[in-house]
């Protein structure tokens, strides 16, 4: 009776991990939302304040001070342990003029999804281990300092 029980959990564990997940990130607005920007006279206040902050703000300028604002929104499927996979993304690409006027809005055509760097930044100093996080500070205080509090 007990196996018969012990076999029924494991089977069940492991059809509960085998289950899809789907994972929905960034903004869930299609192209059609976006078309009810005025190219030419809205700004980018009146996208800011109709569709919210951007995914990605450009940060370097085109030659006339253009800039874009990216609104990505992207979907994963996660089965069990594997790692997640992009389905589907899409990104909508508003473009300023320097004086902040929409200039074009446009979906993106990129077949690639966009991914995050997962490379880390190396800062200077030392890297302590356990060992040392734990037993670096013996032996650093002397006799005259621990006096003085008396």
């Amino acid at each position: 009776m007990k196996i018969l029980f012990l076999f029924s959990c494991i089977v069940l564990f492991g059809l509960t991990s085998c289950e899809k997940v789907v994972i929905n990130r960034g903004y869930t607005l299609q192209l059609a939302d976006f078309s009810k920007i005025v190219v030419g006279k809205d700004t980018a206040e009146s996208v800011f304040k109709g569709f919210g902050s951007p995914t990605i703000r450009s940060t370097v300028q085109g030659k006339n001070g253009e800039y874009s604002w990216y609104y990505v929104s992207k979907k994963m499927e996660k089965n069990g342990f594997l790692d997640p996979k992009v389905v589907d993304q899409k990104t909508i690409i508003v473009t300023f003029s320097a004086d902040g006027v929409v200039r074009s809005v446009k979906e993106s055509t990129y077949e690639r999804p966009i991914s995050v760097v997962k490379e880390k930044t190396k800062t200077e100093g030392k890297t302590l281990g356990v060992i040392s996080e734990t037993f670096g500070g013996l032996g650093k205080y002397s006799k005259r300092y621990l006096d003085k509090g008396k």
